[in-house]
């Protein structure tokens, strides 16, 4: 089958749908580097899925001799989400190919490896047998930080004066709410506000590639960071742990073995063919890692390696992303392939089916008015985008709504969203999308808007409002695993024990309270755990914490509100939670190793306080699990297939929004300043330290990067609408601030028309 009978095949005539002239051409892409800036609405999925099928089916072509094996087929995503809809279109398509040739049944697309880095690395490495990754557990965030703050010295020896030095030349990663700077030089952080840090700081290390070496060779306590970054790989691999960051370099070191090398260049077989097409999606958000890794896959001649993207929509710096891997994709070319730039492909996607031409107008002009992001560098080369979508030019498309205070812009956004229900212009209110830089539900953030919603009648998706540890079903359950476990609050009460019992305990204490008091099931049940407990003192008990919490759910309420969706979601996560932290090792004080077939989900009577718990273990599950999820401020989990339940109007964060698209989009948030963070404060420290110094970043000033990083996340915003964009603040945001509203004052205000 030649590439023009694929086409033919997929796009009929009289279809609905067909490729674009520069989409045909990434399609016909015939191997090497290929660089392609996808800009919004421009459908490269598409593209990623046809090539796909070129790469499977087409043989006998002048571009392509021969059929690709799906196995050597390496496709990433940045989420599950988006590798599951990569899969089900190349599978849709694969059913109409079929009926047209049904020896093609012949090709296994199972095998094809598509799927976001970490989860392929995983895959991979286990597939493989790798020696560097057998019997391990891959630890998720919340495991992570519980390895980090039990094994690490620096925070469980509790050495103020070692801790204060050392993280007095970080200080920068702690806002004063963490680490009041009235107390830096007498007080370390606090435990918790220590581990997320050192947490961060070793994380980065790895997706940054910083070398290890340069740091130790530098003295101080950069040499203090090595020498904790080497415990911590330690500590790792003596519990059989890994985190996400080393599992991509455990991948890359497995790449460098024979056993990895043999996966990466085939062995000749048929079995092993080896990787020989690179596929890479959203490639902006990529860390000098990952580019590693990605190289190292596509080192095989031709150098398959195909990268999409769009720079102008890199939003995950503070996740470790760096927009330069996209910006300079030539020159990674040249490091790591010995090839010039001049023979890498340039590709551009900027056909937009997505938004009215107003729109695309709009932030065209927005992205190209910042006199920093016209400068050498800043930017990949591309052109314009430009608007293919068909619509009327007959209303305005960008509007703006002026508040003279917050709640009154709350209340105009709230009316506007009901008039377009009401009027028929939306057919339902997940149509209308609010973007905020923060959707918790404070006064200065999502608040007035989601109680103004409501007020009207409208209700709200926000998943990610903070407000988690608030819902009664959550609370209750804490609540009752207290009541069981510390039934007379003597450890909550003891004052001893006040720094490491959270302030918010009362609120679960009372929830359960309130729950028995109408459920004698639950109280009973209560009531009979606690008895058990008490006969039998320094005794095992006959539930771990994880069969106690499902013993507690099983009764009413509990049992009658798993019938709700958000409530299920909601203990999905909770029992998960609590999963983690029952698998936590219980460590050997002497050794520092994990006791055998101990964990802290095994519970004992207390022999000196019957009734109860024994103290260790209340004491860690007080200031290891209850501090940590209430302090991080958790996020109701997000169902990946649903966008926004219908009739709910959705309040979603500038990065939740990232390639999701709505008729009506409202953008909040246009006072913001520009805030330099520890994310660019990481770049600028470790880029004096790379592990391979011919790709090293020369990274503009802090202010520079913050300022074009919020530039991108707006225009991110911006390039979400279909029909209308509309912006909303108080009257000084429009006339008194640049970034996010523009390049000047007012430049907003002189291109949008008032509502």
């Amino acid at each position: 089958m030649t590439i023009n009978q694929l086409l033919a095949l997929l796009y009929p005539p009289g279809s609905a749908k067909s490729l674009t002239p520069d989409q045909e051409q990434i399609v016909r892409h015939p191997g090497g580097p290929g660089w392609v800036m996808a800009g919004p609405g421009s459908g490269k999925t598409e593209v990623l899925t046809v090539t796909v099928l070129r790469l499977l089916y087409v043989d006998g072509d002048p571009v392509q001799a021969d059929r690709v094996p799906p196995e050597s087929i390496f496709v990433t995503t940045f989420t599950e989400k988006a590798a599951r809809n990569l899969e089900d279109r190349i599978l849709n398509y694969r059913a109409s190919l079929l009926l047209a040739d049904p020896t093609l049944a012949s090709v296994d697309v199972s095998k094809l490896r598509i799927g976001t880095l970490h989860g392929l690395a995983n895959d991979l490495l286990q597939e493989f047998r790798a020696p560097n990754y057998q019997n391990v557990r891959l630890m998720d965030e919340f495991e992570q930080a519980l390895f980090v703050r039990e094994h690490m010295s620096l925070i469980k020896q509790k050495n103020p004066p070692v801790e204060i030095a050392f993280w007095q030349a970080f200080d920068w990663m702690f806002t004063p709410l963490k680490w009041p700077p009235a107390t830096r030089s007498t007080k370390p952080p606090s435990r918790w506000n220590s581990t997320q840090a050192l947490v961060s700081l070793l994380n980065r290390m790895v997706e940054n590639r910083v070398s290890v070496a340069g740091l130790r060779a530098h003295g101080g306590q950069l040499q203090k960071l090595a020498e904790l970054f080497d415990e911590y790989v330690l500590h790792l691999r003596n519990n059989y742990r890994c985190d996400f960051s080393q599992l991509q370099s455990r991948f890359l070191e497995f790449l460098s073995t024979p056993l990895g090398q043999s996966f990466r260049d085939g062995d000749g077989t048929a079995a092993n063919p080896g990787i020989r097409w690179v596929l890479v999606d959203e490639y902006q958000d990529t860390n000098p890692m990952q580019e590693e890794i990605y190289f190292q896959l596509a080192s095989r001649s031709p150098h398959n390696l195909l990268v999409v993207g769009d720079d102008d929509q890199a939003m995950y710096r503070f996740r470790g992303g760096s927009v330069e891997c996209m910006v300079t994709f030539d020159q990674a070319c040249q490091a790591f392939l010995g090839m010039p730039p001049a023979a890498v492909t340039r590709y551009s996607l900027v056909d937009n089916f997505r938004s009215h031409a107003g729109i695309v107008s709009f932030f065209n002009d927005y992205m190209a008015a910042f006199p920093l992001m016209g400068t050498a560098g800043a930017r990949s080369p591309k052109p314009a985008i430009v608007a293919r979508k068909v619509l009327p030019n007959s209303y305005p498309a960008i509007g703006r709504i002026e508040g003279a205070s917050k709640e009154d812009l709350a209340l105009q956004f709230a009316q506007t969203v009901a008039d377009l229900v009401s009027s028929g212009k939306v057919n339902d209110p997940s149509e209308c999308c609010l973007l905020l830089k923060s959707t918790k539900e404070s006064p200065n953030n999502a608040g007035p808007y989601v109680a103004a919603l409501r007020d009207l009648g409208l209700d709200v998706y926000n998943p990610r409002n903070k407000t988690f540890m608030d819902q009664d079903e959550v609370k209750g359950l804490l609540g009752a695993i207290l009541a069981i476990v510390d039934p007379n609050r003597r450890y909550a009460l003891d004052p001893a024990n006040g720094g490491s019992v959270p302030r918010a305990e009362p609120k679960f204490r009372d929830a359960c309270d309130a729950l028995m008091a109408a459920h004698s099931d639950l109280r009973d049940y209560i009531q009979d755990a606690r008895a058990a407990i008490l006969a039998k003192p320094g005794a095992p008990f006959d539930a771990n914490l994880q069969e106690l919490a499902f013993h507690i759910m099983s009764r009413e309420p509990f049992s009658s509100w798993q019938a709700d969706p958000e409530r299920r979601a909601r203990f999905a996560r909770l029992t998960n939670l609590l999963e983690a932290y029952s698998s936590t090792p219980v460590l050997d004080p002497a050794t520092g190793l994990a006791r055998p077939g101990v964990t802290r989900g095994f519970l004992r009577g207390s022999a000196h306080f019957p009734g109860e718990v024994f103290g260790a273990w209340l004491g860690s599950f007080y200031h290891l699990f209850l501090t940590y999820v209430v302090d991080a401020g958790m996020n109701d989990d997000e169902e990946d297939d649903v966008i926004c339940p219908a009739g709910r109007v959705p309040v979603m964060t500038m990065h939740q929004s990232k390639g999701l698209e709505f008729p009506f989009v409202f953008v909040g948030h246009m006072g913001e300043g520009v805030k330099v963070g520890p994310s660019h404060h990481l770049e600028t420290l470790f880029s004096a330290y790379p592990s391979n110094p011919a790709r090293s970043f020369a990274h503009r000033p802090d202010g520079e990067r913050a300022e074009m990083d919020m530039i991108r996340q707006y225009y991110v915003a911006y390039s979400r609408a279909e029909y209308a964009l509309i912006f909303l603040g108080l009257k000084s945001h429009f006339t008194k601030h640049a970034v996010p509203c523009g390049p000047t004052k007012g430049w907003l205000r002189h291109r949008t028309q008032p509502l």
